[in-house]
């Protein structure tokens, strides 16, 4: 998509999630990378992919979301990137976790999710 000339955003939140997965120990479900790898990774994102700050907007979109939706658990972090597209106006969002977000998805202005291997 990025290559097609289409702009594709990245948050806050998604490279705070990477740096904990790519940095974590393989053996505990992570890419074991050393640091200067992973900061070297998340540097190229942050250089082809504008960021969706964390406004004042954020956190009442995803309050409203979680509440009225029930979020619990783990799925409150998944809840907040629904939050900042809602906060943005994105439409869309890219994950290859499409399940995490089917009931999201409709909510508020709604978000269409789309996993990256059908486009």
């Amino acid at each position: 998509m990025h290559r097609r000339g289409e702009v594709l955003h990245i948050t806050p939140q998604v490279l705070v999630e990477f740096r904990n997965v790519a940095t974590r120990p393989k053996a505990v479900n992570g890419a074991g990378l050393p640091i200067v790898d992973a900061e070297a990774h998340a540097a190229t994102f942050e250089s082809k992919f504008p960021l969706l700050a964390d406004t004042a907007d954020v956190y009442p979109a995803w309050k409203t979301l979680v509440s009225a939706l029930g979020i619990i658990g783990k799925q409150v972090h998944d809840a907040r990137l629904v939050a900042v597209c809602h906060a943005h106006r994105a439409t869309h969002l890219l994950t290859f976790n499409v399940s995490h977000f089917g009931r999201m998805a409709a909510f508020g202005p709604g978000v269409v999710v789309v996993d990256p291997t059908s486009v």
